[in-house]
């Protein structure tokens, strides 16, 4: 039977009592058996474990119960008992066990590793509000269900960042990974992978938490493979490798990668083991959608998905496009050169079977005609990997009985920008770098342009060197069997001889697979390769977030397109009108066509204006040849922020193609409005829920007209990481705080991130003078200041100079010297950036620059949605960079830019110029100065007025009576009120509408 949501509600209620031992062993067990369908008969109570003279509980599976009646006092007796349970337990079976400690308030899971017992972060203590959410906790600590409904929700609960299957694999891959990571092959493939990475995305993303997650998908998806294709894998090195996929014929599926290190060690065999087991459960028959995608999405930090400029496509709007784009499925060659976990590509492949079916084309040869017409290329391995997977789920487990002998799937990881390769357009080389070093494996076009001749090539080289033969035999055997020049083969016998010399230090096992992918995409850069239709979303990566080699790179091909557009707006350029550019140049017919969902700014901002030109290449040269290229917009659709949820920012889709005539944008666009039921709605539910109308092409923004205040607003300095500068004062003994060097600790918020999250706290004394307060953006409110925090600041006042940990000793200052100490050492073996620690927090000098201190200053919030300004009249108070801060010596001066900061006029006029999120318009940063803002003048009277009103907003503002510990969202929302009650917000909005309105026109 199943459970009902009020008994479930009733019995979530009852454990929450810690109703004594009994009563919650039978609770789990209704949740067990009633709530997730488990067998009775497979529930042992109380088994006996005579070898440590003890009784385990409960007994499902591979995971074992241990009730108490409180655990608050039981906890010690818990964590003494489940070791030998569980040692026994695996001892046993020669499988890995889970422990769950319970009074039926709370959950905790444990583990043993390394004979140690490992409690697990994602304990559980339920709620009735909540209930449901008990259950799916269990049905991921038991895996009682082996055959679970395959929707992005369900994966991402059994195997996403909050399921305990992740949290478990994590911790163990840490492990792992400090046994393994000085083996040779083992580094090798972690510094390709970060290599291929930094190419198209710089540096900064690269980090060892991403490759283990990375890992950890790439063993979900290989298993998902084996089972859409009812491939028998029994060993995790079959799983891997792939070796079962050849022998039934199946290419281009699975194969050894950047993540086989595992099976270096016993551990990571018997990891990926259980990794698998937990992804085998579920029905992938039936599967409408790319179900992986949501994995991934939940897996990969948001941070690390904006620094990757990673913007998922829900299904319906790839479905959508797709529909709009392939008019002709069964004719037209379709790629999506940016194809993520392959949600274009599963709705491309459904279209064409759909199309074969109609036509009556037979099964068999449906899905070889779908491996010929549809491919992608990507980046990232473990989206290449999941993509392939989504193309075999698009063909579906029924259709692939039936599938042609020899199966490849046309998925490739390459980089599709065709940065690794040199030479003319048409015919390039391909050079991959070997990390760590200055040599290069390079491929000339005679063998790259044709993948049989490539994959011959490249096979005979680890022939040979396997043989540890010299390269005379090489260019003998290369000359005889494919005909190659002698230049060729001259280029090929030096690039032998490098992959010769890894293969003897041992670390040529991975150059196969890096050297057969990368070589794809000038494959299908040939003409006779080339596509009908470019689909996809490519990356929104900003040039502010790329490394400064990337920058370099990036902003020389926009120059050569004619899309840089630099000056002020160069950090916000990004990849994706490039990408656009790109693509087409390389892949697409001239009589084909493009669709790619874009950042909206393309349609509207001043660094984009060059792309909408449709006219590029004016400088372009590839080995003196000047190339030059025409794109029409077609049409456009509008996804802006009234369209929800959706994208992060808003977006647009473009269509677009190859031209001979002077290209002009559309006369009419589609724009979209709705609130769609979840962000994954399905097509029938997307177009029920969203509204489409026509409109013209939106105008481009006017950026020229701005505030002379605009350079004189500075942002605050970067305090980051908190935990190594901002403090609380430590709790005072009886003899109370040591005046001249009191004792400070880390301030700890649930805000923190890793790695800085899960750090022990720095603690210990520190001269009074370098503690100071810090003005956070949520310091400040409409005309008043709130609470400011305490930072460790080093700014020597004698000889205005900021000091490290060496040059605070060699000055006396040994509590500060010891502190800084302490923060270099974790700030060089935690940071991702070169900089050092001082470097770090006076960022472009925003902290020293701060120096000497006015005493007055304007500050307003540089993020949310409503604009926050006070003055700040704090000699020693640190302005933080969510702030942006002006130092006045004119008190009039600061009370007139309150009252135009803190405006709803002044917000309203400057809200289409916001970036713009998930809520609508976002951070002010110092776009709000983009108004044309008038300098001070003491002699205008409007100005005067304005000034005499912000003294009285001031009053209503300090005058609202607010709880201790408001949070600032609320205290803000209270002082707004005030201010609208007594009306002086409607007084000054009037003026600032007349100030604004009158210097528009002047100008």
């Amino acid at each position: 039977m199943s459970i009902t949501p009020e008994r479930l509600k009733e019995i979530v209620s009852e454990l929450g009592t810690r109703p004594q031992h009994e009563k919650v062993r039978a609770l789990v067990y209704e949740l067990l058996v009633d709530g997730l369908e488990a067998k009775s008969t497979e529930l042992d109570f109380e088994h006996r474990v005579p070898e440590v003279h003890g009784r385990i509980d409960a007994l499902l599976g591979r995971t074992l119960f241990e009730f108490k009646t409180d655990l608050r006092r039981e906890q010690r007796d818990a964590e003494n008992k489940l070791p030998d349970y569980l040692a026994q337990r695996e001892k046993e079976t020669n499988s890995h066990f889970i422990g769950v400690a319970t009074d039926g308030a709370t959950f905790t899971p444990y583990e043993l590793r390394d004979n140690k017992l490992y409690k697990f972060e994602s304990f559980i203590t339920p709620q009735p509000e909540k209930a449901n959410e008990l259950l799916l906790w269990l049905s991921s600590v038991v895996a009682v269900n082996s055959d679970l409904q395959p929707n992005s929700e369900v994966v991402k609960r059994e195997l996403g960042r909050a399921s305990l299957a992740w949290n478990i694999a994590r911790q163990e891959l840490v492990s792992i990974w400090s046994q393994v990571n000085q083996h040779p092959d083992v580094l090798l493939k972690r510094d390709l992978w970060g290599q291929l990475l930094r190419r198209v995305y710089g540096d900064t993303i690269s980090d060892d938490n991403l490759f283990f997650q990375h890992t950890y998908l790439t063993v979900i998806a290989k298993t998902m493979a084996a089972k859409v294709l009812g491939v028998v894998v029994s060993e995790p090195e079959e799983l891997l490798s792939g070796r079962r996929f050849t022998e039934a014929g199946i290419g281009g599926v699975v194969e050894s990668d950047f993540f086989d290190w595992l099976l270096v060690t016993s551990k990571g065999v018997d990891l990926t083991r259980r990794i698998a087991l937990q992804a085998e459960r579920f029905r992938l028959e039936d599967v409408q959608t790319d179900v992986l995608k949501g994995l991934y999405e939940s897996l990969i930090d948001p941070e690390q998905r904006h620094l990757l400029g990673e913007y998922y496509t829900p299904d319906w709007l790839a479905y959508k496009i797709c529909n709009d784009a392939i008019d002709n499925p069964l004719e037209q060659r379709v790629l999506d050169p940016a194809c993520g976990s392959g949600t274009f590509v599963f709705h491309a492949v459904r279209r064409l079977l759909m199309a074969s079916q109609e036509a009556g084309i037979s099964t068999h040869n449906a899905i070889e005609h779908a491996c010929q017409q549809i491919c992608g290329i990507d980046v990232h391995p473990v989206a290449v990997q999941i993509a392939r997977v989504t193309f075999l789920l698009a063909i579906g487990p029924t259709r692939l009985k039936q599938r042609p002998s020899v199966l490849n799937v046309p998925i490739y990881i390459g980089d599709s920008l065709q940065w690794n390769t040199r030479g003319f357009l048409a015919e390039r080389d391909v050079l991959i770098e070997v990390p760590k070093t200055n040599e290069t494996l390079e491929f000339p076009f005679e063998v790259t342009h044709d993948p049989n001749i490539f994959d011959a090539v490249i096979n005979r080289m680890l022939d040979f060197s396997q043989q540890d033969a010299n390269a005379e035999g090489l260019i003998a055997s290369l000359g005889r069997d494919q005909h190659l020049t002698e230049d060729a083969l001259k280029t090929l016998g030096l690039t032998y001889d490098t992959l010769h010399r890894l293969n003897r230090d041992g670390r040529d096992h991975i150059w196969g697979f890096v050297a057969r992918n990368l070589v794809r995409p000038i494959w299908l850069s040939q003409t006779s390769q080339k596509v009908d239709v470019l689909i996809g979303n490519p990356p929104w990566l900003s040039y502010r977030f790329m490394d400064s080699e990337l920058q370099k790179r990036f902003r020389e091909e926009c120059q050569a397109f004619g899309i840089w557009e630099g000056g002020k707006v160069a950090t916000h350029q990004d990849m994706s009108s490039y990408f656009y550019l790109r693509s087409i140049e390389l892949y697409l017919k001239v009589t084909g066509k493009i669709a790619f969902v874009m950042p909206y700014a393309a349609m509207t901002r001043h660094q984009f204006e060059g792309f909408r030109k449709g006219l590029y290449g004016a400088s372009r040269t590839t080995n003196s040849r000047l190339l030059y290229m025409t794109v029409q917009f077609t049409d456009a659709w509008i996804l802006a922020d009234n369209v929800q949820p959706l994208f992060p920012v808003p977006a647009c889709v473009l269509f677009g193609n190859p031209s001979d005539n002077r290209p002009v944008l559309p006369a009419s666009v589609s724009v979209a409005s709705g609130i769609l039921p979840r962000r994954d709605a399905s097509f029938k539910e997307a177009m029920s829920a969203l509204k489409w109308d026509k409109s013209s092409w939106p105008a481009q923004y006017d950026d020229t007209i701005h505030s002379p205040y605009q350079d004189k607003f500075k942002n605050g300095a970067t305090i980051v990481p908190r935990m190594l500068c901002v403090v609380d004062m430590a709790e005072e003994g009886s003899l109370g705080q040591n005046p001249g060097a009191p004792v400070v600790q880390s301030r700890r918020t649930n805000q923190e991130k890793e790695p800085w999250k899960s750090l022990p706290s720095l603690r210990g004394n520190l001269e009074k003078d370098f503690i100071r307060p810090l003005y956070l953006g949520e310091s400040i409110a409409p005309y008043r200041v709130l609470n400011s925090v305490l930072a460790v600041i080093p700014w020597d006042e004698m000889n205005n100079t900021l000091l490290d940990a060496e040059n605070a000793q060699k000055t006396g200052y040994v509590h500060l010297s010891r502190w800084l100490g302490n923060a270099e050492r974790l700030w060089a073996d935690q940071g991702r950036d070169a900089l050092t620690f001082i470097q770090q927090i006076d960022y472009f000098g925003k902290l020293s620059s701060q120096f000497p201190i006015a005493p007055l200053r304007v500050v307003y919030s540089a993020s949310g949605t409503l604009p926050a300004a006070a003055v700040v009249s704090d000699s020693r108070g640190i302005i933080e960079h969510q702030l942006y801060c002006l130092k006045i010596e004119n008190e009039q001066e600061g009370l007139y830019l309150l009252a135009i900061l803190n405006s709803e006029t002044a917000r309203a006029r400057a809200e289409n110029l916001q970036s713009r999120g998930q809520w609508g318009a976002r951070h002010f940063d110092k776009v709000i100065l983009s108004l044309p803002i008038p300098i001070f003048d003491a002699s205008n009277k409007l100005h005067k007025t304005l000034a005499k009103a912000a003294i009285h907003a001031e009053k209503v503002a300090n005058g609202v009576r607010l709880k201790e510990g408001i949070n600032f969202i609320t205290a803000r929302q209270a002082i707004r009120a005030a201010l609208r009650e007594d009306g002086i917000s409607l007084t000054i909005d009037g003026m600032v509408s007349e100030l604004l309105s009158s210097k528009t026109e002047n100008h």
